[in-house]
């Protein structure tokens, strides 16, 4: 009697058990495929309505531009089902395009937003005949939800055909499209601007990157110290602006020597470096600048004293007595540079042009090295050889000339003029002396 009694019990706790699973499936599948869609459609048709957002777009998934480059494209969803496109790049001749057209969120192979009529925003990319003949940027204009929470920041789109992620951040709906892309082309062009004289780096963990070829929207890294050919990958970008504050992203995910990855990071005004969001220690910043103004000279380029720069009084009340007293003498200063002769020995070099309309440069013989992040600036004598002694004469002739270039001698900060990411423009700065450099090759 007791075993029918086991048997009984376990055949109805197996029956409870069978009974609970049965009612979870239909939990799960209370709704169609069809309904399900619908039902997502209608969420994200009114997630986006009434809503306002950059679109971080890529043509391809390459890594060769134009078509690998990241394109910023801003959208204003309106509820009635239209929306107004903006865009400003190397496609529009850098001129500033709008223009207005349908959009629709759809069920196909997932939900789906199409902008289903012609703008010539984002179909430009989409336009056969408009790069390659045939062929074009191959991007796309329709795009598959992955993700757009109620009162998301941001969202992501895959491309339908291209498999390309573009990110949508959204934007507050009262943004000047015109002068959004302004601010953000312009800060671009500052940071990354196709005039810096000198590289960039990237830290990412134990990871040093140089950075190399960022003006043109695709950055360039190899290791320090490797080799720039062989090693050298290559990552498209785009920046934003947010909240007041620019961000540069990635298209993929990069990773340093011990699986360190970032994708995204945020510029600090305050520090002039882009701190990853992942980890603030990995940046990319500036190379110092004081090591670039030994480096240039080294690499045979010049520095040249910008006369009407931000000098402190002593180095424009002694250059000026020195023009002065070389215009008296029939010598015309026309510019002075510091550069580096072939024999090694760094010289200050002043182009001058007599009555006579015939020019020559003056050299003069300087010590300068480069330790604990200042740079020391020594002057030692005239450069001289047994055929020519004229910059020894015109000191003999010119007592300014040698005031000037002890003047010039100190103990040197090194800081650039503007962003350390372009270092054109250099201020020298030391206890009693500001000298302002610009850069030159030649």
């Amino acid at each position: 009697m007791k075993k029918l009694f086991s048997i009984s019990l376990l055949f109805s706790v197996a029956a409870m058990m069978f009974t609970g699973c049965v009612s979870e499936e239909d939990d799960l599948f209370d709704s169609s495929a069809a309904e399900r869609l619908m039902t997502s459609k209608k969420m994200y048709t009114d997630r986006l309505g009434g809503s306002t957002w950059v679109m971080e777009f890529y043509p391809l998934n390459t890594d060769e531009a134009p078509k690998g480059q990241g394109y910023l494209i801003l959208n204003k969803f309106n509820r009635d089902g239209s929306v107004v496109q903006a865009m400003q790049n190397e496609l529009t001749d850098g001129q500033y395009l709008t223009d207005t057209s349908l959009w629709e969120v759809i069920s196909d192979q997932g939900t789906v937003l199409t902008f289903n009529t012609f703008n010539k925003c984002i179909h430009m990319f989409s336009d056969p005949g408009l790069y390659q003949t045939g062929q074009g940027f191959e991007g796309d204009y329709e795009f598959v939800i992955l993700s757009l929470e109620e009162g998301a920041k941001y969202g992501m789109l895959k491309g339908k055909k291209r498999a390309t992620y573009n990110r949508l951040t959204r934007l507050p709906d009262d943004v000047n499209f015109e002068d959004y892309l302004k601010d953000v082309n312009g800060f671009q062009n500052t940071i990354f601007s196709s005039s810096a004289p000198n590289d960039c780096m990237m830290n990412i963990g134990d990871s040093v990157m140089v950075v190399t070829n960022a003006s043109t929207g695709i950055i360039s890294l190899y290791p320090l110290g490797g080799d720039p050919i062989s090693q050298t990958t290559d990552h498209a970008f785009t920046i934003t602006k947010n909240d007041g504050k620019y961000y540069l992203r990635f298209r993929e995910e990069l990773a340093g020597k011990n699986d360190d990855k970032v994708q995204e990071f945020v510029y600090d005004e305050t520090t002039d470096l882009f701190r990853s969001l992942e980890n603030e220690n990995n940046v990319i910043k500036g190379v110092p600048a004081v090591d670039f103004f030994v480096l240039a000279l080294d690499n045979s380029k010049l520095w040249q004293y910008n006369s009407v720069g931000e000098n402190s009084d002593n180095i424009k009340s002694a250059y000026a007595i020195m023009q002065s007293e070389l215009l008296s003498l029939g010598w015309t200063l026309n510019n002075t540079k510091f550069s580096k002769l072939s024999d090694g020995r760094y010289v200050v070099r002043f182009a001058v042009v007599n009555k006579k309309k015939s020019s020559r440069n003056l050299e003069y013989v300087y010590n300068i090295s480069a330790n604990d992040g200042k740079v020391m600036v020594q002057y030692v004598e005239p450069y001289v050889t047994e055929k020519d002694v004229v910059a020894q004469n015109v000191l003999n002739a010119a007592p300014s000339v040698q005031s000037f270039l002890e003047e010039i001698s100190g103990t040197y900060e090194v800081h650039p003029k503007g962003t350390g990411f372009d270092l054109r423009n250099i201020i020298l700065k030391s206890e009693k002396s500001m000298i302002e450099l610009q850069y030159t090759s030649k």
